[in-house]
């Protein structure tokens, strides 16, 4: 989209999935706690599926007894399009069992890129092979454990905004939503109970000096604010209780938003 133009983020998109909003499921490498019928529906109505190295161990886990009928090859439906990585953490029994029913397997060696940024790249490919359009990619990654690893997943969503141009990347786990806020001007349509219950929500600059974000719409809003680390950085913030926010910035920003009262999990500030 032209950054001049107002882009408009639906949230509540992800959670009832329209048909018209056509999306990829990519599964990362960490333990999925997100409530299974949400997964499961999510897998269900996607145009592509990823497992990322070793998130198809977890992703094999969290079928339960599901997974020996995906393993046997009698239910392809929980099978991934893809499984992607430079299988490292994958289990080597699981990885023959899914060569031995065909599962496409595709080996990305390349250590300078992350499995999970190497996964968006061989997504695009097969999007593009196959004539499959795309309005977003929803990645299952929780934000807990590694801290090296939380960065590194942030990293990918300013690497792929570069190769994947308009399509919303959102990194979805049990209490938030993640994405990128390109330069210019963005609205986010608050879903009202988030609003009811006053969820916190966050914007984090990564690696700019000179970030200026205006907003409306929160408890604590900013009026062409610099905002960096060692100064001033957006966290705990909430809403003011109008049904959407407005932000302008004039350089990349992550925005953070709680949902644990739509995936039913505690939360805390």
């Amino acid at each position: 989209m032209m950054q001049n133009q107002e882009i408009v983020w639906v949230p509540q998109r992800i959670f009832d999935c329209p048909d018209d909003h056509k999306f990829a499921l990519v599964v990362l490498n960490q333990s999925i706690h997100l409530p299974r019928d949400y997964v499961l529906s999510q897998w269900e109505k996607a145009q592509v599926t990823i497992t990322v190295d070793g998130g198809t161990n977890h992703w094999i886990k969290y079928l339960g007894d599901r997974a020996n009928d995906v393993l046997s090859g009698k239910c392809k439906k929980y099978l991934p399009t893809l499984v992607t990585g430079d299988m490292d953490s994958i289990s080597q029994d699981l990885l023959n069992k899914l060569k031995s029913i065909k599962a496409k397997i595709i080996v990305t060696p390349d250590v300078m890129e992350t499995d999970f940024t190497k996964s968006l790249r061989e997504l695009k490919e097969y999007s593009i092979k196959n004539n499959i359009k795309l309005n977003g990619v929803h990645v299952v990654a929780e934000t807990e454990g590694r801290l090296d690893h939380v960065i590194a997943n942030i990293n990918t969503l300013y690497k792929c905004d570069k190769f994947l141009n308009d399509l919303w990347v959102v990194q979805i786990s049990s209490n938030s939503l993640t994405w990128l806020l390109k330069v210019g001007s963005h609205k986010i349509i608050i879903p009202k109970i988030l609003l009811e219950k006053k969820v916190w929500c966050a914007l984090i600059p990564f690696g700019d000096s000179n970030n200026r974000v205006s907003t409306t719409g929160l408890k604590w809003n900013l009026n062409n604010t610099c905002m960096k680390f060692g100064e001033l950085i957006s966290t705990s913030n909430t809403y003011s209780g109008q049904p959407e926010v407005t932000i302008t910035t004039n350089a990349p920003l992550i925005w953070i938003m709680g949902i644990g009262p739509i995936t039913r999990v505690n939360e805390t500030d």
